[in-house]
């Protein structure tokens, strides 16, 4: 069965934390190949700066709920990144899912059914715990790897872009990184980064360049063609739920 409309695999990106200068920095490279946007927002800090100590991304200008709802007429998609990016435990989850959730909704408005697991894998649990409670629908993680239609949903994969991986395991920029994978598989790309900057990394190990994040839109639409699906991930999981029978 192929995705929607036909297609044979599907792009997506992610970007957490929601910088503002997303917005000077990558969406004109989203306006320009036709790829619409994703942030995965922590609740608590909405419009304000970053306050999350030790961060590379620590004081950077969130974006504002206006921001957001005009990223939103474009096609971006949102999830919920925790309530104070903490980390998510069995203890503390009921803050960081549940209430998170709520907050998050109240602040802008609308349905957010996506949660993202915040700072590693390590959340997960903590996140499924409370995941029905919380009436979530998928849950990002940063595990390396490419999604089917018969992927749990509440395990998806991330593909994360970047320069090179810290020590002791280097690796040179690849454009071309998972996409023939997806297509074999007929799979689904779903590319995390933070915010992309000109000429170098805020973060190497989560972030590219504006350059470089324009290779991989390059490749994407290169090698997909009229066959890739470029997708906001709710609406991606929105559409495997349907097939599901699920809503």
């Amino acid at each position: 069965m192929p995705w929607k409309d036909g297609k044979k695999w599907v792009y997506s990106i992610t970007y957490d934390e929601g910088c503002e200068d997303l917005l000077k920095y990558a969406l004109p490279l989203h306006r320009k190949y036709g790829v619409p946007g994703h942030v995965a927002l922590v609740a608590s800090q909405v419009g304000v700066p970053r306050n999350c100590p030790g961060s590379s991304y620590d004081g950077m200008m969130i974006l504002s709920k206006a921001q957001l709802h005009d990223l939103f007429q474009e096609g971006w998609g949102v999830s919920n990144h925790s309530l104070t990016h903490c980390g998510v435990t069995l203890e503390n989850g009921g803050r960081e899912v549940l209430e998170a959730r709520q907050v998050l909704e109240e602040t802008l408005g609308m349905a957010v059914p996506m949660f993202c697991v915040p700072g590693d894998n390590t959340g997960l649990p903590g996140a499924l715990k409370y995941a029905e409670e919380a009436g979530v629908t998928s849950i990002l993680t940063i595990y390396d790897r490419v999604n089917t239609r018969d992927t749990d949903l509440l395990h998806l994969g991330r593909v994360p872009l970047h320069t090179e991986y810290p020590g002791p395991f280097y690796s040179v920029f690849d454009p071309y990184k998972r996409i023939h994978q997806a297509i074999d598989a007929e799979g689904w790309i779903i590319d995390y980064c933070h915010c992309p900057m000109p000429d170098k990394p805020v973060h190497p190990a989560k972030d590219c360049t504006t350059q470089e994040l324009e290779q991989r839109f390059e490749k994407v639409c290169e090698v997909g063609g009229d066959e890739v699906w470029l997708a906001e991930p709710n609406e991606v999981v929105d559409w495997i739920l349907e097939q599901r029978g699920k809503i």
